[in-house]
This record gives C-alpha cells, structure tokens and sequence, in this order.
C-alpha cells in the first residue's frame, strides 16, 4: 500500500501555504487519503469583530446608563427628602401665619371696642357741655343761630358715629367762638357796691341812674377782661377818671372806670381773663373801686346777669373731650 502522501511542491511560496489549511480524509477499505485544501475566508472575522464591537458597546452604554441611573434615584431620593423638609417648613409658617392673624383680628377688634367706647363717651361728654353753654346763653338771652351743613340734614335718627362726633366739636365750637367775645363773668373778685339802674348819687345823695355796676377793691388789684375783644379807647374824663373801653366785634361793648392804672392800649386785642388794668379812685369817686358797665348795639344794659356767669371758665376749660 503506497502510504506516501503528496506533499506540497517545494516551488510553491510559503505565504501562500500558510494561508491554507489541509485535511486529510480517508474512506472505503483501502485506505485511500486524500488532501483538502480550505482557503481561509476573511469575512468571517470582520462579522466577528463587529459583533464582539458591538457587544462591548452595548455593554458599555448598559453599564453608563446603569450607574448613571443610580446617580438619578439618589438625586430623586435626596430632592424628595428636602421636598418633606421644605413641605413641613411651610407648615409650620403657615400656622404661625394663622396664629399671627388671629392675634391681629382680636387685636383690631378690641381696638375698635376701645375707640367705640371713647367715642360715645367723647360724645357724651361734649354733648352735655354743649347743653350747659346753651342754656348759659339762654339764660344770658344771647340768641345763637349756629351755621349748619345742609349735607347733614335730614334722615332718621342715627347711632353715636365719628361724623357725629364732628359736628357735635363744630357746634361747641361755634358756641365757644360766641361765648369767648361775650363779656361772662367779674371783671374784679370783689362784692359789688352799686347796682345798676336808678339809686341814690353818693355825691350829691339824689336819685339818678347809674349805668354800670360798682365793685369793691383795693388800689391796684387787677382788673381783667370779661371777654376777648379790642381796645377802643383808653383814656381819661371827668367822671370816670381813667378808663377802658373794649369793643368785642359782636355788638357787646364793655366799659372799665375809675382806674389807678392802664396797662393796655388803643387798638391792642386782649383775650378773656387778660389784666387790662388796676383798681383806682380816679374821676368822681368817693373811694377805690372799679366801675363796669356794658352796652350792646350801642345800648347800656344791665351787666348783673352776665356777671353771675362766674364758673363759665370752668365750663369752658373742661370742653375738650
């Protein structure tokens, strides 16, 4: 049996040979081989190389997704548990901001309580000292017309308001105003001497009538202004020595005589209560004393009723609410 196998030509290149692969087969009962040469196909490997590329790269881009996946539920996580902080945070702000509007309801509540009560008592007050000066001046005979807002006018009868209050200030003040230049009040402490009207004449001790009142006095106590006004004249004459005449821009005129002194001049404007002068024995007189008299609309009139308004000035200080 020839065994020798053909071998490859010696003449052949070594590369060409190392690109082939042999098999050697043997069939039947006589042994018979033979030699197959396969060529090497490069195809395979580069379908092999791409898929093992491929591979790798889904691999890859799994395994980033994987971690960066990971990285997002801790982001999530973390966001959530500041989410519940923020969350209870605002909670609690909101309570307290509940808390803080109760306390400011209540607050405002018993403010407008205060007020209400401070109103109405205001109110009160002003109204029942706005009634005193009104019946001083109706005892004084003093009619009053009071300048009235039409807007307020009419209507039913309506609760203690501030706008109430507000007309209830114009009127005392309009009654203030009225009060303030009429001559109210002793001009001196002292008792009075001499009346108005027809009396006996110290001097000649006959019957004739005397224009004003006569107060009693030391030389040099102080005489004050019954009312706010003006000074008409300050002077001298023969009856009333010297003397003050003040003009109160309201048709009321007071006369102030037999002074030991002026402290006041012509055209000066005094207030009530003002010293306008001291008590003297000047003019025809038989002692110290001071004589007063007042005229209105350019009539004497007799000023004892007007003097016996003594505490007006208690009235009036205390109107303020």
């Amino acid at each position: 049996m020839n065994s020798s196998l053909p071998t490859p030509s010696a003449s052949k290149p070594a590369g060409r040979a190392a690109k082939r692969k042999r098999h050697i087969i043997i069939s039947g009962d006589e042994v018979r081989a033979k030699a197959l040469v396969l060529k090497k196909n490069p195809l395979y490997g580069i379908i092999l190389a791409f898929l093992l590329c491929t591979f790798l790269l889904a691999a890859g881009t799994g395994l980033h997704y994987f971690r960066q996946n990971g990285r997002l539920k801790n982001k999530t996580a973390a966001l959530s548990r500041q989410l519940m902080t923020t969350s209870a945070r605002l909670e609690d702000v909101h309570r307290e901001k509940n808390k803080l509007v109760t306390t400011y309801e209540k607050t405002i509540a018993g403010l407008r309580q205060d007020q209400a009560n401070l109103l109405d008592g205001s109110i009160s007050r002003l109204d029942e000292r706005s009634r005193i000066i009104k019946s001083v001046m109706d005892r004084i005979g003093v009619n009053v017309k009071l300048k009235e807002d039409p807007g307020h006018s009419g209507g039913p009868l309506i609760a203690p308001t501030e706008d109430y209050k507000n007309r209830l200030i114009s009127r005392t003040d309009q009654y203030l105003d009225i009060l303030d230049k009429i001559p109210l009040g002793r001009p001196v402490p002292g008792a009075v001497s001499s009346k108005f009207g027809r009396r006996i004449d110290p001097l000649i001790h006959k019957k004739a009538f005397h224009s004003g009142m006569d107060f009693r006095g030391k030389t040099g106590d102080a005489v004050h202004a019954t009312a706010a006004g003006v000074v008409e004249k300050a002077g001298y004459s023969k009856s009333l020595g010297r003397y003050i005449f003040l003009s109160h821009d309201n048709g009321y005129e007071t006369i102030f005589g037999h002074l030991h002194k002026i402290l006041v001049k012509k055209g000066d404007t005094v207030s009530r209560s003002q010293v306008i002068g001291e008590i003297g024995n000047t003019g025809r007189s038989t002692g110290s004393h001071l004589h007063y008299g007042i005229r209105y609309q350019n009539k004497t009139i007799n000023p004892m009723k007007y003097v016996q308004v003594a505490d007006l000035s208690v009235t009036v200080n205390d109107l303020n609410p």
